[in-house]
């Protein structure tokens, strides 16, 4: 299979993609603090608003045994925030329909379903999809999910991305679980990303906001679909993952599933 330096879209179930990064070196960041060729990102968290008995979250899929051992470094790429009980899993979005990033560990393969699933504060589902991937190695893999009833600002989401090594063992799976919570952009910020002339200066802006979500997907979706792929957006998807914590996600290049 050849190698090409894109991200190529693969449709696998409705509002739904899966690429994948392979890993094969770090990227080197950018040190200048204005928008030139060595642009700064800098993502300054916003303060959290802890809700009453909502979970920590689980960033990375821990120890596991059996078949899923191989898959206990699962990673969702999203901050860990700290509040004065406990530490979030937990993002902020703008979008309606988020894109959601985890790091897999391991080359996944059509017996391994994976499923993932968004569920308001209430518990009920507005997004649920269980699937039986392609193979593909290990990686980087994004998730663009369209909610079947639409995000309310101001509300908190919680999602949970699960791969399962044996359908007779539920209790055998690796999952990562967090929340996310929908906001949406005041007027300053709409006039600062329309005034925007790159993706790379949307990112900026996202990041200085506080919108994780939006901030990653605007760096990784350059990523997925130019060639050459930028050495500003590597750079910046670089800096902005080593600030949460998140160095073991810094990829190059990049194998198309088909």
């Amino acid at each position: 299979m050849k190698k090409i330096l894109l991200f190529p879209t693969v449709t696998l179930i409705s509002a739904m993609t899966l690429s994948i990064f392979n890993l094969l070196g770090n990227w080197q960041s950018g040190h200048a603090q204005t928008l030139t060729s060595t642009t700064k990102i800098k993502y300054i968290a916003p303060g959290v608003q802890e809700q009453p008995g909502e979970p920590r979250g689980r960033r990375k899929g821990g120890g596991s045994r059996g078949p899923c051992k191989q898959y206990e470094n699962l990673t969702a790429l999203v901050p860990v925030n700290k509040t004065e009980t406990k530490d979030l899993v937990w993002g902020q979005s703008a979008s309606s329909n988020p894109t959601f990033w985890f790091f897999v560990p391991d080359k996944l393969t059509p017996n391994l379903p994976i499923e993932f699933v968004i569920q308001d504060e209430a518990d009920n589902y507005v997004y649920q999809t269980k699937f039986n991937p392609p193979e593909t190695p290990a990686g980087i893999v994004s998730l663009a999910v369209k909610p079947t009833v639409p995000l309310e600002t101001g509300k908190s989401y919680r999602w949970t991305f699960s791969v399962s090594c044996d359908p007779d063992k539920p209790s055998a799976s690796v999952y990562v679980r967090g929340s996310m919570t929908q906001i949406d952009l005041n007027s300053t910020v709409k006039k600062q990303l329309g005034a925007a002339k790159t993706p790379l200066e949307k990112a900026v802006i996202y990041a200085e906001n506080g919108i994780w979500q939006d901030t990653l997907t605007t760096l990784g979706e350059q990523l997925l679909n130019n060639q050459p792929i930028d050495a500003e957006i590597k750079s910046a998807w670089s800096d902005l993952l080593k600030q949460v914590n998140l160095d073991n996600a810094v990829f190059t290049s990049i194998i198309p599933l088909n």
